[in-house]
């Protein structure tokens, strides 16, 4: 695996401005890696110059293994909670790939909107500006397809199937949801960029750093092993980065407590 994409993204995070979002979430459904959906019909893929997608603002991520997003302005999400509040005709990206799988990508919508349906059926990328190059050359940069309408209320949530194409029911799936992902790790990260997408870094290796017992594939933990932007809409973004009412609410209750102890000590001392 190449690892100089989105390399030392988790050394990174608290140098990056902005809170993890605090928006609320649906109850999300884990794909298996037999699940239906990974034999399904790819929809049609559609290169930049048919949907005005401009992945250069995106590409400036490529840089050495362990240096942090420096002056990055990104604001960083909560994968597992990625609630649509408005209605959208969503569509998601091909940004770039550093890894020797053939990796699938698939999402499911709970709520308002159900559904799921397979993305990216071969994730490889080849030639100039590629970081990886292992094989294939199913994709170019900037190539996008759609993801169909998806309604305010819906929560989606983003899988990938590590070497699908190779190892079909046999591989690991890893999805936004922790909890739910075999090895019990985090697999996604994701940021809001532009006002208007979603980034998401996948890692496709199971098991902690380095580890290589049992299932464990001495994965490095870099999330650059396939990158999209998901087009949700400035509106969603916006509401992704609002933190909860009960946020608000509760530190508004260590203010007023603050207050009365103050006024507590105040008061003792005049008597």
């Amino acid at each position: 695996m190449n690892n100089k994409f989105f390399a030392g993204l988790l050394a990174a995070t608290a140098a990056i401005t902005g809170v993890i979002s605090q928006a609320s979430s649906a109850t999300a459904a884990a794909l298996s890696p037999s699940d239906a959906v990974w034999d399904s019909v790819q929809p049609t893929v559609l290169n930049k110059a048919q949907t005005g997608f401009n992945d250069a603002p995106f590409q400036p991520f490529v840089q050495a293994e362990g240096i942090v997003l420096a002056k990055s302005k990104q604001f960083k999400l909560d994968p597992t909670k990625l609630k649509l509040k408005y209605d959208y005709n969503v569509s998601a990206f091909f940004i770039n790939e550093g890894a020797g799988y053939r990796n699938q990508l698939a999402f499911t919508s709970k709520g308002a909107t159900n559904t799921s349906a397979l993305l990216f059926k071969d994730i490889s990328c080849e030639g100039t500006g590629c970081v990886g190059g292992w094989g294939g050359n199913a994709l170019k940069m900037g190539d996008g397809v759609s993801m169909g309408q998806i309604l305010g209320g819906s929560q989606l949530d983003f899988s990938l199937r590590a070497d699908g194409l190779n190892r079909g029911a046999g591989a690991n799936v890893f999805g936004t949801q922790t909890a739910m992902n075999e090895d019990g790790l985090q697999h996604v990260v994701a940021y809001a960029v532009n006002n208007r997408y979603l980034l998401l870094g996948f890692e496709d290796l199971y098991g902690q750093k380095n580890a290589s017992d049992g299932k464990n594939e001495n994965s490095d933990r870099d999330f650059n092993d396939t990158v999209f932007a998901i087009d949700i809409g400035e509106d969603n973004i916006r509401a992704l980065k609002v933190p909860e009412p009960s946020v608000g609410l509760s530190l508004l209750g260590l203010g007023a407590a603050g207050i009365v102890l103050r006024r507590r000590r105040q008061s003792s001392i005049v008597k």
